[in-house]
C-alpha cells in the first residue's frame, strides 16, 4: 500500500469513528428527574455506561422511564463527551391502537386513550382527581356508582338541605284514625 494511501486512511479513522458513533440504540438504567432537563444513565452496545446524559422530552408532557426503556442515544458531532437522549420506548406501551389514536399512560396500565370515534377513555386504578375551582360539563353527567358530595348538592331552585328542611317541618291537616287517607300537602317540592 502506498505511503499516500496510508495517510489518507489513518486521516479519516477518527472521521468514520466519529459518524458510527453519532446515533445509537441505548437502554436507560437510571434517571434523575429533579435537574431542569432530566438526566439519564444509560447503556449503549458493548456495555458502554454514559451517566449524566440529558434526555429531549416533547413540551406539555413529562415522564420518568423505567429501567429498561429503549432510547436512541445522538452523540453531538459524533463525540461521546456530549450526548442528548430522545426517547424511552418501554414493553408496557400500549399496543394496536388505530391510526391517529393516542394515549397517555404509564408502566402500571393507568391511562388517558383518545380514540378515533370521539370518546376519551380514562383509567385509573385508584381515582381521578380534578383540581380546579370549577369543573364545567356541557352534557349529561351519569355514574353507575354513588355520588358523594362533602358541601351542600344544589340545582337552580335550592340545595337539598333547604329540600329536607322544608319536607320535614311539613304537615297535612284532615288526618283521621283508621284506613283513610290524609288531605295532600300544601307544601310543593319543585
Amino acid at each position: 500500500m502506498s505511503p499516500l494511501l496510508n495517510a489518507i486512511q489513518a486521516a479519516q479513522r477518527p472521521l468514520l469513528r466519529r459518524l458510527r458513533a453519532l446515533a445509537s440504540r441505548a437502554t436507560i438504567a437510571r434517571v434523575d428527574d429533579a435537574p431542569q432537563l432530566q438526566q439519564v444513565q444509560v447503556t449503549v452496545m458493548a456495555g458502554e455506561r454514559l451517566t449524566g446524559v440529558q434526555r429531549l422530552q416533547y413540551f406539555g408532557h413529562s415522564a420518568v422511564p423505567p429501567a429498561g426503556s429503549t432510547c436512541l442515544l445522538v452523540s453531538i458531532a459524533g463525540s461521546r463527551t456530549h450526548c442528548i437522549v430522545i426517547g424511552g420506548e418501554h414493553e408496557s406501551r400500549p399496543r394496536d391502537l388505530e391510526p391517529g389514536e393516542s394515549q397517555l399512560y404509564n408502566s402500571g396500565g393507568d391511562h388517558v386513550w383518545l380514540k378515533n370515534s370521539g370518546e376519551m377513555v380514562v383509567q385509573s386504578r385508584v381515582q381521578v382527581t380534578l383540581d380546579a375551582p370549577l369543573v364545567h360539563c356541557t352534557g349529561e353527567l351519569t355514574a353507575d356508582g354513588r355520588i358523594y358530595s362533602a358541601t351542600a348538592v344544589q340545582d337552580p331552585l335550592g340545595t337539598m338541605q333547604e329540600m329536607r328542611d322544608r319536607y320535614n317541618a311539613h304537615t297535612h291537616g284532615g288526618v283521621q284514625t283508621g284506613g283513610a287517607s290524609t288531605g295532600t300537602t300544601s307544601l310543593v317540592m319543585n
